[in-house]
């Protein structure tokens, strides 16, 4: 077939999805750009007018404007006709008489409509008397494909409903190969759907823009020499998402992409030799791996529409991966209740924007005193790429140490991190008025020489109805911290029994560096109080923000985004990763830096398609349904056009 698809709507993407403008509201400023050639639509018009003053019926108007459509973007873009323009002035007309007969049903009834020398027939080119019958239509008409100008009648089509339809986009900001409006369904009663073949399609062709743009961030410096080098980044790519489908580990998986697919595929082998390992001559190592994802989601992030607006609200957590190899340095032992040997450790931060929680880093780590560190290299690498306005950061209360507060407040971030379980906490909570919110200012660090010492709480009630679900980390050598709360005289600095294991943290924290900090004082105004609540009816957030001018319940709701983490987090370990069953700390960082990817793109698809595809809100692509587009996806169509918009 002949549809490439490059940019689907112009300059400037559209705003509108669903077909209906909104510009009866005098406030509303925004005009898109028209998507045709100013000069190339004011030479058409000079031979029929479109969209002024004369009129027409119906279906000659629809006729009119499907040509147009056909004449200015799909003839010019397609892979069907290689250069439109350069075509002689009889072959130009066959192909719009071939686009008219796809309306008309027959050649008698399209020599009928020609010979008249109407507004149609001028518009195809056509005149009277010009010695064009059906058989001679017939002749050349049967020449070209007839599946292309079935499809290409059917987007015109569509496109024409763009004008026809009240309350639609203007027809000169349809895209080339146009769905229906939304418009079009709601004003003639017809259910929308979008068949599981066309949503497939279209996210193959999309996301194999995204590998185009993200490509250039993903080599490993491979010898371009070497036999493995005819695999594409993309192929690479294939074959792991291909892994995360079937939930196998290479071999079985790269056996099995072979069979079922025509498009080459690298074997396991080949796979092992495009990721580094500890003692290349390139010297990579996981930050280096790290960088290069972070670096590819900033990359896809540059698309028109899908970076958030700012200021970007993010979470920062961490979660693990059973293991049941041999023990080396990057993974920490299990405690009896889990049901593993091991456990590799994973930072994963992400942005908490509605419909799009994009991961922004993912990586490995081996030492709790890395939880600050890996935050701070994700952190400086994303400002680095792509600069962006932070707001504020969602932490579980395992991440309530004053390395990571430290960090945070030096990249500008407030913090905002649910209280750990101890006795001040608690007292908070059974002292906050029944079903009211209230707040506790100037809580004190102990040990916490950093330029502010002081951090406040709110507390708010819980809702009867509110559901969360929080994936628990098991403890282990990485994620236990000393219990504060059995510590005697509470605001003693002392280092209790069952303290880290990694010994402490010799940094300008002194000891805390890797550990919670611990409140020094409880507040005066809790001490006078007699507690009218219970603990398990309020929940307690500290924070570094002015909590004075705040809207107390609103903060509140506002770090239920941070559930969002947890959904990201489950889909990298169970969706989006293959099994992975190597022992080496650099293919590790590499298999779950492509769910990184691959859950990006999932989010991606499911902000930009329904532009496509026309309701955004009951539009919902699956995750898998993501790893099959990308299994499926011609890599090589999406490198030649702009891939920044849609």
């Amino acid at each position: 077939m002949g549809f490439e698809r490059d940019d689907l709507y112009g300059d400037e993407p559209p705003q509108y999805p669903d077909g209906v403008d909104p510009f009866l509201d005098p406030s509303f400023s925004y005009t898109p750009p028209s998507t045709y050639d100013v000069d190339q639509w004011e030479d058409k018009n000079q031979t029929v007018e479109l969209g002024g003053d004369t009129e027409y019926d119906e279906e000659t108007e629809k006729m009119l404007w499907a040509l147009r459509h056909f004449e200015l973007r799909i003839a010019p873009e397609c892979d069907e006709i290689d250069d439109w323009n350069a075509l002689d002035r009889r072959t130009q007309r066959m192909y719009r008489a071939g686009i008219l007969k796809e309306f008309i049903g027959g050649y008698r009834e399209l020599e009928e409509i020609l010979e008249k020398g109407g507004p149609v027939a001028r518009e195809a080119g056509f005149s009277p008397g010009d010695g064009t019958n059906y058989s001679t239509l017939s002749a050349a008409i049967s020449k070209f494909d007839a599946d292309f100008l079935a499809e290409a009648a059917e987007y015109s089509r569509n496109a024409a409903l763009y004008s026809l339809t009240p309350r639609g986009r203007s027809f000169n900001r349809a895209p080339p190969y146009p769905s229906k409006p939304r418009a079009y369904y709601l004003e003639n009663g017809e259910e929308w759907t979008v068949g599981m073949d066309q949503k497939m399609t279209e996210a193959s062709r999309v996301v194999a823009k995204y590998m185009a743009l993200v490509a250039p961030s993903l080599r490993f410096d491979r010898d371009r020499s070497a036999p493995n080098y005819q695999y594409s980044i993309g192929d690479i790519y294939r074959l792991l998402a291909h892994l995360a489908i079937e939930q196998c580990a290479a071999k079985n998986g790269a056996e099995l992409l072979a069979w079922q697919s025509d498009k080459d595929t690298p074997s396991a082998s080949t796979l092992a030799e495009c990721i580094p390992t500890p003692g290349d001559s390139e010297e990579l190592e996981v930050e280096d791996i790290e960088d290069k994802f972070i670096d590819a989601t900033c990359r896809l992030l540059e698309r028109e529409t899908l970076a958030p607006s700012g200021p970007i609200h993010l979470a920062y957590d961490l979660t693990t991966v059973g293991w049941y190899g041999e023990e080396n340095k990057w993974v920490t032992g299990s405690i009896k209740k889990d049901n593993t040997t091991e456990f590799w450790h994973y930072a994963v931060l992400s942005t908490v924007s509605p419909g799009r929680n994009y991961i922004l880093g993912v990586t490995p780590i081996k030492e709790r005193s890395e939880k600050a560190e890996a935050l701070n290299r994700m952190l400086r690498r994303v400002r680095q790429n792509a600069n962006p306005d932070f707001g504020r950061i969602y932490m579980d209360s395992q991440l309530f140490q004053a390395d990571v507060v430290t960090t945070c407040r030096e990249h500008g971030l407030n913090w905002m991190i649910q209280a750990p379980e101890a006795e001040l906490y608690t007292k908070m909570a059974e002292s906050a008025p029944p079903g009211e919110s209230d707040k506790v200012n100037d809580i004190t660090f102990t040990k916490f020489n950093a330029s502010y010492q002081t951090f406040n709480a709110i507390i708010c009630p819980i809702h009867e109805e509110e559901v969360g679900y929080e994936e628990i980390t098991p403890e282990t050598g990485l994620t236990r911290y000393r219990d504060t709360s059995k510590r005697e005289g509470g605001g003693d600095s002392t280092v209790s029994e069952g303290s880290d294991p990694d010994g402490p943290v010799q940094n300008q924290l002194d000891d805390f560096g890797g550990d919670m900090p611990v409140p020094k004082d409880t507040p005066d105004d809790l001490d006078a109080d007699e507690g009218t609540g219970e603990s398990d009816t309020h929940t307690v957030w500290i924070t570094d923000m002015d909590v004075d001018e705040r809207d107390l319940d609103g903060l509140g709701y506002q770090y239920r985004h941070r559930w969002k983490i947890e959904t990201a987090i489950r889909q990298l370990k169970h969706t989006f990763q293959g099994q992975c069953r190597s022992s080496d700390r650099l293919t590790r960082a590499v298999y779950f830096g492509a769910a990184q990817l691959f859950f990006n793109f999932w989010v991606a698809l499911n902000r930009e398609l329904p532009y496509h595809l026309g309701d955004p809100a009951r539009f919902r692509l699956t995750g898998l349904e993501t790893l099959h587009a990308l299994r499926e996806a011609d890599f090589e169509v999406g490198k030649p056009w702009n891939n920044l918009l849609i």
